[in-house]
């Protein structure tokens, strides 16, 4: 039997990771990686006549998730074309969340919320116990984050995609992303404004350069989770938003530093001390201690289960 490592983080949902739902391979890629969510998709990485035997695997695919304390989701098909046959073939997998493309109206949650629910019952899941998370790919959709986000109690999370977004505003893509700076950063304002947890759309780019840089931005912006869709990209996405014990301790050197400036008026060793760093470094730290506390109690339930 495969092993496959055993993800303490997940509960950031630092990564999530899309796979094509027909491609076996690249489902064993994806687990063999250490992304926190493993997403399978029947949308635009799966061909229609493929669809019905990829919801077969990934029913296998989300059970082996699972195990490896990874979380498994579903990106579906607009209902109006092959979603319905795509939610009836993988509920009885237990996805944790199904995504939603093109999402631009509240009708178009409030009608997948329903169908989850009577899904739900069938197959034994607890009442909103799948989530929903609407993808961003229009400028009418980014419009109308605000509406949408509150159609359904089951969303918590809302991505933002990236060329077919490109596509809908007519910008020319390029290496740096300039051009969708304005869209992330209303999307991150917009998403977080209605109590959901924003994800970044995708470095489709698959240069390390190119990453290094997006990722810059991604986090310079505040994201705290973010889209892959290579593999190789997953590590250098939790190395950026995840910091190391390292990085906590010359945070607690820069803050306990930042304390004694403001008691005495004195520059210390470090010189002197703007409030953006020490901001800077709360945050830091802060992440470091619920990174820390997620990956303890991850390996204490996993003790309990052997």
């Amino acid at each position: 039997m495969t092993t496959y490592p055993l993800r303490t983080h997940a509960a950031l949902r630092r990564t999530w990771l899309f796979v094509p739902g027909a491609d076996p391979a690249g489902h064993t890629a994806a687990l063999c990686s250490n992304a926190d969510v493993i997403v399978a998709d029947l949308e635009e990485m799966t061909a229609p006549p493929a669809r019905p035997h990829a919801r077969e695997l990934i029913v296998t695919l989300l059970d082996t998730i699972n195990s490896c304390g990874a979380l498994g989701a579903v990106r579906i098909n607009r209902l109006e074309h092959d979603g319905l046959a795509d939610l009836e073939g993988v509920m009885s997998g237990r996805p944790q969340a199904i995504f939603l493309p093109h999402t631009e109206t509240p009708e178009q949650l409030a009608a997948l919320d329903a169908h989850l629910g009577a899904l739900e019952q069938r197959n034994g899941i607890d009442h909103g116990a799948t989530e929903i998370v609407p993808t961003i790919e229009s400028a009418k959709g980014l419009a109308r984050l605000a509406t949408l986000l509150p159609a359904s109690p089951r969303i918590r999370y809302c991505m933002l995609a990236s060329e077919d977004l490109a596509a809908s505003l007519g910008v020319r893509r390029t290496l740096g992303a300039d051009e969708l700076l304005y869209a992330r950063s209303r999307f991150l304002l917009d998403t977080l404004a209605a109590g959901c947890q924003p994800i970044d759309l995708p470095c489709t780019y698959r240069a390390e350069t190119v990453l290094a840089g997006d990722l810059h931005r991604s986090t310079q912006l505040g994201f705290r989770s973010k889209c892959a869709v290579f593999v190789e990209h997953v590590d250098a996405i939790h190395q950026v938003m995840t910091p190391s014990a390292a990085d906590a301790q010359s945070a607690r050197i820069l803050l306990d530093a930042h304390r004694a400036q403001q008691t005495t008026g004195v520059t210390g060793a470090m010189g002197w001390i703007d409030a953006p760093e020490a901001n800077n470094a709360r945050s830091t730290l802060a992440r470091y201690e619920a990174a820390s506390q997620i990956a303890a109690t991850s390996r204490l339930r996993e003790h309990k289960r052997h």
